[in-house]
């Protein structure tokens, strides 16, 4: 299912604490570098990690949560800069799961849509348009957005108890061939950048929650 959420602040930076701004023009001026992986390569890693505000919640009180996408690898990568949880097709989504014990307490009502880019008659030079929707993402280095998980969806957070909470997040990558792809128009262009963006699906970390108290 996919559950509408706020999404809120962003937030790029590394395992040294010093944070990283890496302007799509630099990326050109390293073309030398093939954006294919060559034979014997380690495929580029993400680890995905979620972690709570504040672990003991009020009755009706909505989750506040903080995602963490790392790239695990020896390359830069990029990742699409929002995480969407409203469109069964976006690019890249996050898909929070609800659990009591072992058994799934999920939301109570889900939303799944479309979303259609029509076809500009002017379309921007790639340079400009990259940065709007993907961030490029050095080496042990993480991109951060905030989440809220709504009570309005999961009615558990409305009912005392101790839960636990685990998402799994999936990339569709910059060369989608669908109309929910902003960037269809440059995928040559972005066949020959010299860094991908990653592709795939992986379960982040489980969390526990407790819900206590009055509204």
């Amino acid at each position: 299912m996919r559950i509408a959420r706020k999404i809120a602040n962003s937030v790029l930076s590394c395992r040294n604490w010093w944070a990283v701004a890496l302007p799509c023009m630099i990326l050109w001026a390293h073309a030398s570098q093939a954006q294919n992986l060559a034979a014997g390569d380690v495929k580029p890693k993400v680890s995905v990690r979620i972690s709570v505000e504040r672990m003991r919640l009020r009755l009706g009180e909505d989750v506040k949560l903080h995602v963490e996408i790392w790239n695990e690898g020896d390359q830069d990568i990029f990742v699409f800069k929002k995480i969407d949880d409203t469109f069964s097709n976006a690019l890249a989504t996050i898909h929070l799961t609800m659990y009591q014990g072992d058994q799934v307490v999920g939301p109570t009502m889900a939303a799944v849509s479309d979303s259609f880019s029509s076809e500009r008659s002017v379309y921007p030079p790639l340079v400009s348009e990259l940065p709007r929707y993907w961030i490029a993402l050095p080496p042990k280095c993480f991109y951060g957005r905030e989440l809220v998980m709504k009570s309005t969806w999961f009615e558990k957070l409305r009912v005392p108890g101790k839960y636990r909470i685990q998402g799994k997040y999936s990339s569709r990558g910059f060369l989608a061939q669908d109309v929910n792809n902003p960037l269809a128009h440059y995928a040559q262009e972005l066949k020959e950048l010299p860094y991908e963006a990653w592709v795939g699906s992986v379960e982040t970390n489980s969390v526990l929650i407790e819900v206590t108290g009055t509204p």
